[in-house]
């Protein structure tokens, strides 16, 4: 079999690894646009802000690692068209041919159409190409005050960075609170208090209408003309189908998969950040560009290529982050998008600390879980806190995957010990809160 991935990012190169587990022998090629396979786009910001020393660090395997798995590179190599008739994929460099063709175009950086945007000095951190520019950019010019165009999680993850590197820093959300995907606003307030005390400030419900100078010397809010000498755009990311568009595959928000990851067409799958697959609480489709998932999507579709027919579950969209010293954990769904979904919601909060009171060096760690009032079942938690958060919504996040109750979430067998936890957890806590409004 004649295997040809397109995209050498964590889905397209994960795949290949899991391909080449589940046949020595088949040809697998990967398209690449980028020299270097996998690397943690997730990482970025920790290069940027030298938690990272070097940027060559971010990458997983070498490129050598990979074609002694006989899995053959063209990178720097863009893929034009799919000739789905002559199953021929047309790049820069010549024609591949294939019997299994893996999608993994990921995402590009949303740039919003706002005048200057194109200034020197206004950047985008979505690739390590990124990072080397604002790291020679800030070495060249010392900027001094920082404006960052969004508040989810790259958004604040930069703004953390460049607060680290010295700068003012001030973030600007046109909605009315940070991470609007991730936390309800009660759970945003934390968070944002937090990132207030280190010296980020923050404008919520406005946009930046224009960037002034080239290089930057401020922003134009309303009508409000803040200075700033370095710009960071974080308004999120699209799907990258036009590849599939103009194959005449289906599209969407991304490319429209089955739940074996098989696009319109049953020899194209479509994997990580361009794949569109379906939400475990609503049923409907959704994107789900995490790492993670396009792990798991690379292994499912490895399977399924070589005949094993898996399915790849609907997603919760589990994620983590670190700002400054504080852990933040979501998964699911948030009590203010059951509201506009018209989903009915049992909401469970409590406020605790990570190890009992007795024992010194506690942190206070705050739980909110959401649970659907029709059956009672988990379909959201929010967890922010100074230490083991991961643990927490790790195992929230398992739970509702199998379908927990109230009462199962209530009844949780936990483990003890007083320098690590306390003999009832602040999740269990959260769950009787939400069993007493049940009853």
């Amino acid at each position: 079999m004649r295997i040809v991935v397109i995209g050498s990012g964590t889905a397209g190169s994960n795949f290949a690894l899991f391909a080449r587990k589940l046949d020595r022998k088949a040809d697998i090629i990967v398209i690449g646009k980028e020299k270097t396979m996998q690397y943690s786009p997730c990482a970025l910001p920790f290069v940027l802000s030298g938690k990272i020393p070097k940027l060559e660090d971010i990458v997983v395997f070498p490129n050598s690692f990979y074609e002694k798995q006989k899995i053959q590179l063209m990178l720097e190599t863009e893929a034009k068209e799919i000739d789905r008739e002559r199953k021929v994929v047309i790049t820069d460099k010549g024609e591949v041919p294939y019997d299994k063709l893996v999608l993994a175009t990921g995402s590009r950086a949303f740039v919003p159409p706002i005048k200057g945007v194109e200034n020197e000095g206004v950047f985008t951190l979505k690739s390590m190409d990124d990072v080397r520019k604002i790291k020679a950019y800030i070495e060249e010019r010392k900027p001094k005050k920082a404006v960052v165009i969004g508040a989810g999680l790259i958004g604040l993850e930069g703004a953390v960075a460049f607060r680290e590197l010295g700068m003012e820093v001030l973030v600007v959300e046109l909605l009315e609170h940070l991470l609007p995907t991730m936390l309800d606003k009660d759970m945003a307030r934390i968070v944002q208090q937090h990132l207030e005390e280190k010296g980020i400030s923050f404008k919520f419900g406005v946009g930046v209408s224009e960037i002034i100078g080239s290089p930057v010397k401020a922003v134009k809010i309303g009508d409000e003309e803040i200075e700033a000498d370095l710009v960071l755009v974080a308004t999120g990311v699209r799907a990258n189908i036009d590849l599939a568009k103009k194959a005449g595959l289906k599209v969407n928000k991304g490319i429209v998969v089955n739940e074996y990851l098989q696009t319109s067409d049953p020899d194209i799958y479509a994997i990580g950040d361009c794949a569109e697959v379906f939400d475990a609480v609503t049923g409907e489709r959704t994107l789900s560009q995490l790492g993670t998932t396009a792990v798991r999507m690379a292994k499912v579709a490895a399977e399924n290529v070589f005949g094993k027919n898996v399915r790849f579950k609907p997603v919760f969209n589990t994620a983590i982050t670190e700002l400054f010293d504080l852990e933040i954990g979501t998964f699911g769904m948030t009590e203010e998008r059951a509201k506009r979904e018209g989903i009915n919601v049992v909401v469970g909060k409590f406020k605790g600390s990570t190890k009992p009171e007795y024992y010194p060096g506690g942190k206070p760690i705050h739980v909110k879980l959401i649970f659907r009032k029709e059956d009672r079942k988990l379909i959201g938690a929010q967890i922010v806190g100074g230490e083991r958060v991961w643990g927490r919504i790790m195992t929230l996040s398992a739970l509702a995957q199998k379908g927990a109750t109230v009462e199962d979430v209530v009844y949780l067998e936990t483990a003890y010990a007083p320098p690590i936890s306390p003999t009832i957890d602040p999740i269990t806590v959260a769950a009787e809160m939400a069993l007493r409004r049940f009853k």
